[in-house]
Order: structure tokens, then C-alpha cells, then sequence
């Protein structure tokens, strides 16, 4: 359960201090006791630190409502919330020193039992940042984790998006409740029941869903949502050591005529007549395969054998299955010519490595792990892309882009 009492004990006790100031006691109320401790912030055995009664008394003699003299002015309320979801936010992020806020609150007194149930559903907030989920879901894991992600500006650019609506759904939602015609009295110890009620039902539930698909819509933010859904649903970390060294690869080509000619300056009428002819019976024969037996046919054919100056560059029929550095093969296909992007060709049929969704699931593995590579440099560019994006917005846009 976050205490929101424990906050609001101290701002009461600070607040309640200066109001009073030289004022004697007896002016404000009998209760000097009660005052004294309030002003000391000392809590009762009840959790009922500021009776009704008393609160009555603060508000008719200082002129202030009852609202106020409790969560403060609008800023006040606002400050409040803030470093409520501050305590939250540390839960989340590395170990990094957070800069404290305004008097009274302090980065020593953020509160530490807050439920891991709390901030995950507080973490989705932060998908929105790319760096922020890589790190993790990735980097945290790593010998050598990536610490210095902007994890403050990041807050603050969460803060500036939500502090509106946040504080005008706290207003209603909780403040009101406490003092209208329903409620007989006020009771400082059902803050904290009230306040988990409204972070649950209007914070997690209303709040957090609508500021999600609002940025899912912005060209900036949705490169966070694109990290996230890479790491979540194609990248596997967890993957278990291969041992495989070789995997069995089949090889099928088709024979390929390839011939290369390098005239000579003194080549006869009769050479050139021969070799004219010869290159139209190369182009015009039949080429068309019907079968294993068309394939060795056109694998066995010959041409220009009584030419020195033509060199054989033609590629022989292949049909052999051997096995091969399984490691050498998967960078090889990383390597393969960006010409292959222009090809569209599911079905080549020049390599196949057999079981590779079955009973292969080595080699399935080994592929993962380059798939993995892939994707990580597709994250590390979009985290870039999203960094350098956002330093461009200018901050004080970000409270009305909601």
C-alpha cells in the first residue's frame, strides 16, 4: 500500500507550524496538546493525526477550507503527487542518486515497502522510452549494464504528460470524497485506504491506458512501443548453450554454361566462322528440364574444345548433402548480397538444411541467436532515432499534449 499519510504528516506539520507561527495556542483551540504534536509530527496510536474536530477549528480561525490546510493549494497537491509517484519510479530504474525536491520531501524518505505489484503496473508508463526497456529487459542482465540512461528526464517528461490530468482525477476522486454532505466527518486515517483506491481503479485502470494509446499515435513515442514488442515477441534471451559445430546442409545446383573468350589478333575467317557457329548451336539447343536425365545431359554438354583462346567457366550440376560449420553457414547467410532483397524468391532451391523446424532444433537455435543479432541492432537504432527525437521537443508543449 503506498502512505500517503506518512507524506502528508510532514507537509501538515510543516504547514500547521507557520500558520500558527507567534499565535498562542489558546487563540486557535483548546486542544494544545494535540497541536503541539501535530506541529512535531508525532501520529497517534488511532493513525487519526488531525482530528475533525481540530481541522474545524484551523479553518475558521486561518480562513482556510479544510481541503487546503490538508493536501495544500493546487501546487502543493501537485509537489505532493509528484514525489508519491517519485517513491514508485525509483522501484524501476537502476541504482542511480535521484535529485531531491522541494522541502520537505528527501530522497532518504522515499518509503520502501512499496508491493512490486504497485510499480509493475507503474513500469508500463515507461515502455514509451525504448532506452528504458532495453535496458530492462536486456542491459540490466549484462556483465557490463548500461547505468547512464537519462532515467530523471525520463520521469520528468512522464510527469510534465500526466501532472494535469493526475491532479485534476486526485481532486475528485479523493479529495472531494473526504469533505462533502455524504461524509459525517473527516478522518485523516482513511487517506491511505481512499488514495489505493483511486491509484487502482482511476490511476492504473483509466489513466495509464488512455496516456498509452494516446503516444501509441505520436511518430516519436511509438518507436517505444516498437522496442517493446521486438523484445517481448521476437527476441528470446534465454537461450540455451548449442553445442553444434556442424549441421548437415543439401546443396542442389543446376548446371550453368559459362564461357569466356579472349580474341587473339590474328584469329582466321575460318575460326571466327566456327566459333560463330557453334555459339548459336550453345543458345538455340534444348534446355528445358523434364527430369534428373535432362539435368546430366545439359551438365555433360560441351562446347568450343578446339579453341585455345576459350576458357571453360561453366558451373557443374551439384546434388550432394555434406556437412558443414554450422557457425561459417548462419554468417555466411548474414553476408548473403543485398541483390538477394531484390529477389522475392521463397523456394530457391540451392540450399536446404534438412529438420531445420523439426528434428534440426540445434540448428534452430544457432538461427535464433543470429535473428537475436538482428533485431538488437534494430533496437539500438530505434533507441538512437527516439533519443534524438526527443531532445527536440520542447518541454513546456509536453503538459498540454494530452
Amino acid at each position: 500500500m503506498l502512505d500517503l499519510e506518512r507524506i502528508l504528516r510532514k507537509i501538515i506539520a510543516y504547514r500547521f507550524k507557520k500558520l500558527r507561527g507567534d499565535i498562542p495556542y489558546e487563540l486557535i483551540s483548546s486542544q494544545r496538546a494535540n497541536m503541539n504534536r501535530i506541529e512535531q509530527g508525532i501520529n497517534v496510536t488511532s493513525g487519526n493525526f488531525v482530528s475533525d474536530t481540530l481541522l474545524d477549528e484551523y479553518s475558521k480561525y486561518f480562513g482556510k477550507s479544510k481541503p487546503e490546510l490538508i493536501f495544500g493549494n493546487d501546487a502543493e497537491i501537485e509537489n505532493t503527487l509528484c514525489f508519491m509517484f517519485l517513491q514508485v519510479f525509483v522501484k524501476i530504474i537502476p541504482d542511480v542518486k535521484v535529485p531531491d525536491m522541494q522541502y520537505p520531501f528527501k530522497s532518504e524518505e522515499f518509503q520502501d515497502d512499496i508491493s512490486p505489484d504497485t510499480y509493475e503496473k507503474f513500469r508500463e508508463i515507461f515502455t514509451i522510452f525504448g532506452d528504458y526497456y532495453r535496458w530492462y529487459k536486456i542491459r540490466r542482465f549484462e556483465d557490463i549494464s548500461d547505468k547512464d540512461i537519462d532515467v530523471v528526464s525520463m520521469f520528468k517528461i512522464v510527469w510534465a504528460l500526466l501532472n494535469k490530468k493526475v491532479v485534476s482525477s486526485f481532486k475528485v476522486q479523493v479529495i472531494t470524497e473526504f469533505f462533502n454532505d455524504s461524509e459525517p466527518k473527516f478522518n485523516f486515517n482513511q487517506i491511505n485506504v481512499k488514495f489505493n483506491l483511486w491509484y487502482e481503479k482511476y490511476f492504473v485502470n483509466s489513466i495509464i491506458p488512455e496516456f498509452l494509446q494516446k503516444l501509441r499515435t505520436d511518430s516519436i513515442f511509438k518507436m517505444g512501443f516498437l522496442v517493446k514488442d521486438l523484445i517481448d515477441n521476437f527476441i528470446e534471451v534465454d537461450l540455451p548453450k548449442s553445442y553444434l559445430e556442424d549441421a548437415p546442409l543439401e546443396e542442389f545446383y543446376l548446371p550453368m554454361k559459362n564461357y569466356h573468350i579472349s580474341f587473339k589478333e590474328d584469329i582466321s575467317d575460318e575460326d571466327i566462322e566456327k566459333l560463330s557457329t557453334e555459339i548459336v548451336e550453345m543458345l538455340t539447343r534444348d534446355t528445358s528440364i523434364n527430369g534428373l536425365d535432362d539435368i546430366k545431359r545439359i551438365d555433360g554438354e560441351k562446347f568450343f574444345t578446339e579453341f585455345d583462346f576459350v576458357t571453360d567457366e561453366s558451373i557443374s550440376f551439384v546434388d550432394v548433402t555434406r556437412r558443414v560449420s554450422a557457425q561459417s553457414l548462419l554468417d555466411s547467410i548474414l553476408m548473403t548480397p543485398d541483390i538477394f532483397d531484390r529477389l522475392h524468391d521463397l523456394n530457391s532451391k540451392e540450399r536446404k538444411i534438412p529438420g531445420l523446424l523439426t528434428v534440426n532444433s540445434q540448428a534452430s537455435k544457432l538461427f535464433q541467436i543470429k535473428v537475436n543479432e538482428v533485431y538488437l541492432q534494430q533496437i539500438d537504432e530505434l533507441v538512437r532515432f527516439q533519443n534524438i527525437y526527443i531532445n527536440l521537443i520542447k518541454w513546456d508543449e509536453l503538459e498540454t499534449f494530452l
